[in-house]
């Protein structure tokens, strides 16, 4: 286990072994070496907290979270810092936010605001871990909302959806896979909401055959999105792609795979790969005579699908 810290002293947000805390998690165990490197070492290595017996300085810290490995420890210390740049104006607020929930009546005056008293530097300094692991949260709901605020936006910009007030909620008559673009997936993130088409959903995907782990999710993952709409997603959503693992649909094949005895690690394992071998199918689909396509389908799937629209009477 791995722990994401503050040190205190020095406002550095570090990774450290589970090892070096103290059971209180207020303090933490730092190694005395002066090469960069060979402290890192140390941390992935998760050494005992001493050199030839003698335990390391013990120095203050603030307990931000714990991971199970050092690369998920690295990606949580990475987003600590991004959000971290928001920080000060969120640190002159939040005593605001407090006191509202608080003291709500006396807040409100007039129907006008009370303005804030200012808060200096200083004071922002002395926030708990509480606080900022408050704020943390805070803002990975602003951008969670952020992110589906603005794909709806486009969905309605762009006028793929239906005029029945109802569409966003009650799933198409005949939808089709597989999907093209990201509206698409919007729209089937919405109808996934709907217990009974995400039943459908995994029903449909668990019979398009495959004995292995790659195997099965290959059929699926093809039955799924096209390859251009794949090479717009890796698993985290890294760079300038959207994140595939945050996505209802990613649930319903997760249950589709273990219906076929496809257990959750092999699943995520092999939607990755599949991902990130988008480019390259697309690349040997362009590459005109010469280059040989491999049958990437099951041949368990129906071939009489023109464009593959999902058969919903095998449901019923």
């Amino acid at each position: 286990m791995y722990a994401v810290v503050t040190l205190q002293d020095s406002d550095e947000v570090m990774v450290v072994p589970s090892n070096w805390l103290s059971s209180d998690k207020k303090h933490c165990y730092w190694p005395p070496f002066k090469s960069t490197e060979k402290c890192m070492e140390a941390v992935q290595n998760k050494l005992n907290p001493e050199t030839e017996g003698k335990l390391w300085e013990k120095l203050r810290i603030s307990f931000l979270g714990e991971y199970g490995t050092f690369e998920k420890a690295k990606e949580g210390q990475k987003e600590i810092k991004e959000y971290e740049e928001w920080s000060y104006p969120l640190e002159t607020v939040l005593p605001g936010i407090k006191r509202q929930r608080l003291e709500s009546t006396q807040v409100m005056s007039n129907n006008q605001l009370q303005p804030l008293p200012p808060v200096t530097p200083a004071s922002t300094s002395r926030m708990s871990a509480d606080d900022k692991v408050e704020i943390l949260q805070m803002l990975r709901d602003v951008k969670s909302e952020v992110q589906q605020n603005s794909t709806m936006l486009k969905i309605l910009k762009d006028n793929t959806v239906s005029e029945a007030p109802s569409s966003t909620c009650v799933p198409s008559k005949n939808p089709k896979l597989p999907l093209r673009t990201i509206e698409d997936v919007a729209r089937t993130e919405m109808e996934l909401k709907n217990a009974t088409t995400r039943k459908k959903y995994v029903k449909y995907l668990s019979r398009l055959g495959g004995f292995m782990p790659k195997d099965v999710i290959k059929n699926i993952m093809q039955q799924v999105l096209t390859d251009d709409l794949a090479m717009q997603f890796n698993w985290l959503g890294r760079g300038d792609k959207q994140a595939f693992s945050q996505l209802m649909l990613t649930d319903v094949i997760r249950d589709a795979a273990l219906t076929r005895n496809v257990n959750r690690g092999d699943c995520e394992s092999e939607i990755k790969k599949y991902l990130s071998y988008a480019a390259g199918r697309k690349k040997r689909e362009q590459g005109g005579p010469g280059h040989e396509i491999p049958n990437v389908i099951s041949t368990s799937m129906m071939d009489n699908q023109s464009e593959r629209e999902i058969p919903w009477n095998i449901f019923d």
